[in-house]
């Protein structure tokens, strides 16, 4: 595993972050122990959950609680602590996720916006605390702020993380699902406080974009300012989130089922998606290990967060790392 600055931090991360989402759910503990020890003992040490996952799967058994248990019962067993890089987010929690699911058990997605905790000082306060008896840890390595927050102030915000860096239980922190424009505007406030800035910003992006005009919830996907904007600020590093859109390189049937799928059927990704098949058949790789090897070849350089529901897609995802392009094959793809 090759293993990279996290932007100005001094510290060191894999290339890849593991993304735990779906453990404890989709998957078992036992399947999802396997993962986080084949990850590891190939030199991974960056692992991303959140404490609200995933509440959505099931008919209403599960809360939140599940991946960031499995973490710490993983980490408390292998006694390995030390050795990772340990990222989790608040605010993206539900204060009641069975409020949100009609009589047949199914989420009603257009009403989680509104029962986000969001980033509140008492709500970032409860939610570090259980975050760590969870993770059955003391500290966390990078705190994400995990969706944007109108109704708290975001000078509340910031500085009840800055108290907790304070405080030794937080190392960084990061945010995700802003806008550039919600970015700047953070970082000038943590300047103008003299807080800690977020040294992290969490975005759905891959080789795909979103047509222009769609909207995306609060989903934010990477664009050109963004893109500028931390080019400029080497200290902040992209974390990419959802870089194969559940899959849907590998085949038209992926795609077609995907359910955001309307939102990137354009004529200009039809063309990319050609370009994907045409390398993949050359190179005889999937079409999803081709877009994470050109992921790992972007500036500014990003972290790619590998996303899966089992056990095969993450051994799919992870044998990308030994895939080389050429720059003419980086030329062809383009951005």
């Amino acid at each position: 595993m090759i293993m990279q600055e996290f932007g100005t931090t001094g510290e060191k991360v894999s290339r890849f972050c593991l993304g735990c989402m779906l453990m404890g759910t989709a998957m078992d503990d036992n399947t999802s122990q396997r993962v986080l020890n084949h990850f590891t003992e190939a030199g991974g040490n960056f692992l991303d959950t959140a404490n609200c996952y995933a509440w959505w799967m099931g008919s209403g058994e599960f809360v939140g609680d599940e991946s960031e248990n499995v973490l710490g019962k993983w980490m408390q067993e292998r006694k390995n602590r030390h050795e990772i890089f340990l990222a989790t987010k608040v605010g993206g929690r539900l204060k009641n996720p069975h409020n949100i699911r009609g009589a047949d058990g199914i989420p009603e997605w257009d009403r989680v916006p509104g029962e986000y905790e969001g980033l509140s000082a008492g709500v970032i306060r409860k939610g570090i605390e259980d975050s760590l008896r969870r993770l059955k840890t003391d500290y966390i390595d990078l705190y994400y702020t995990h969706v944007y927050d109108k109704n708290t102030p975001i000078e509340e915000t910031l500085s009840v993380l800055n108290q907790l860096v304070k405080e030794g239980k937080v190392r960084h922190i990061g945010c995700s699902n802003l806008t550039v424009a919600q970015l700047k505007e953070a970082r000038e406030i943590s300047k103008r406080l003299g807080v800690r800035l977020y040294t992290a910003v969490q975005q759905e992006y891959s080789y795909l974009h979103p047509k222009q005009g769609v909207d995306t919830g609060i989903v934010e996907h990477v664009d050109a300012g963004q893109l500028e904007y931390i080019k400029a600020n080497p200290d902040i590093t992209l974390m990419a989130y959802s870089p194969l859109l559940k899959g849907i390189y590998n085949s038209e049937e992926k795609r077609k089922r995907y359910y955001n799928w309307s939102n990137f059927d354009s004529t200009e990704n039809a063309r990319k998606l050609e370009i994907v098949d045409k390398l993949s058949r050359e190179l005889g790789v999937t079409g999803n290990q081709l877009v994470l090897a050109w992921l790992l070849r972007q500036e500014p350089k990003l972290i790619p967060i590998l996303g899966f529901s089992n056990e095969e897609q993450y051994r799919e995802n992870i044998a990308a790392l030994t895939i080389t392009l050429t720059d003419g094959q980086l030329a062809e793809m383009g951005r």
